[in-house]
């Protein structure tokens, strides 16, 4: 979903999530949705998968030139806060922040060198601009997995990447699916990454 901004736009961080409104036949409605946005970009854009009621009809209920309504930005999940040595998980949908890092990386520079791994159940949404992406920037190296034909991304597959990396130097940014979250999260822990390198995306208000 594209939004065009009718005063001031908005600004936000790369990773930042805001509060959508918009009308539907059963009035306003209001939902937090990560930006997928580059500050930069003259539209305001969403990345929104249909896992509930709601944002099962936006597609049917939403129509160009329509209202809405932002509130935000809120949260504080960017890899400025991150070490030199980066892990990116993103499990489906959770690909949301991390395109918005990717598609700003030209003003937000990459400061670390990072794995990014993005898990998908068949081919990869936006599979060809992320390796686009990630071509341009030499420290971003791209592993992307189908878990249709190799299974469930696994903690090790991915923790094989900082092999030889004392873990207290890795930062690990993750979003996705609650059960792979909590998952890769005790894998981590037990692999010796310090719990406040370890990043997770939160609806967080402050």
């Amino acid at each position: 979903m594209a939004l065009t901004p009718v005063g001031r736009p908005m600004r936000f961080t790369p990773g930042q999530f805001a509060m959508l409104y918009l009308e539907s036949r059963r009035g306003w409605r209001r939902h937090p949705f990560t930006i997928a946005a580059a500050p930069a970009d003259p539209v305001l854009r969403f990345t929104i998968k249909a896992l509930g009621d709601d944002t099962h009809t936006i597609q049917t209920d939403v129509r160009p030139g329509m209202p809405a309504v932002i509130g935000g930005p809120h949260g504080r999940f960017t890899h400025a806060h991150g070490t030199h040595r980066q892990l990116w998980i993103a499990g489906g949908i959770g690909v949301t922040p991390f395109l918005s890092w990717l598609r700003s990386l030209d003003q937000h520079h990459l400061d670390a060198d990072v794995d990014f791994f993005y898990a998908t159940d068949g081919p990869a949404p936006f599979a060809a601009e992320i390796t686009e992406h990630a071509a341009a920037h030499g420290r971003l190296r791209l592993h992307l997995h189908d878990s249709v034909t190799h299974g469930f991304l696994a903690p090790d597959t991915v923790l094989r990447a900082v092999a030889g990396t004392d873990p207290r130097e890795v930062s690990v940014f993750l979003c996705g699916p609650a059960p792979m979250v909590r998952t890769f999260v005790r894998r981590l822990h037990a692999a010796g990454v310090r719990g406040r390198d370890i990043h997770r995306e939160h609806f967080d208000w402050r």
